[in-house]
């Protein structure tokens, strides 16, 4: 299946356009679809997991602009078509 990709990060500069369009199996996850991203990108690896290899906590991903919090978290399911944003950490005060 083919998902599209949106990567808000100022990182996303230093990834070629491959990036933006993704070949997964069937019923692949946000979790798969990030792990093919850290196999092919070293500045997403280093920016979205930890040293022991988990999505950082705040890491934020949305699935058609829903955030997968609300759903099965990075564990949600893709479909085909779906257009996968993943976000920085958002801070304030």
């Amino acid at each position: 299946m083919r998902i599209d990709v949106e990567i808000a990060f100022s990182f996303k500069h230093e990834l070629d356009e491959g990036y933006r369009c993704l070949e997964l199996p069937n019923r692949s996850t946000v979790l798969d679809a990030f792990n093919v991203l850290a196999s092919r990108y070293v500045a997403f690896r280093e920016r979205v997991f930890d040293a022991t290899g988990d999505i950082r906590r705040n890491i934020n991903a949305l699935i058609n602009g829903q955030n997968v919090q609300y759903r099965e978290g990075f564990r949600t399911v893709l479909a085909e078509g779906d257009r996968l944003s993943v976000l920085p950490p958002i801070g304030g005060g």
